[in-house]
């Protein structure tokens, strides 16, 4: 009568094990990225031609021909055709 009880006890537990190996775990969302040029909580993102950084519009360093820099080296940089200091 014991090794049955031991038995039946051991069945459930395998049991439960299954079905709890079969239930899917649940998937980390990644977390969205801002697309350029689109509003976010604080702004307007533009990308820094010579670098490729997005940083915020108000933030930016104008440069010539409307476009706009991450840092002053960056415009620089990029009017002289080097790179970032």
């Amino acid at each position: 009568m014991l090794i049955r009880l031991l038995f039946y006890g051991v069945l459930i537990w395998l049991v439960v094990r299954l079905v709890k190996g079969l239930k899917p775990k649940p998937r980390v969302q990644p977390r969205p990225r801002p697309a350029p040029g689109r509003a976010i909580q604080g702004g307007e993102l533009v990308q820094d031609p010579h670098c490729g950084v997005y940083v915020p519009k108000e933030s930016a360093v104008p440069g010539p021909g409307g476009a706009y820099f991450c840092s002053e080296a960056c415009r620089d940089a990029h009017a002289k055709g080097g790179d970032p200091a």
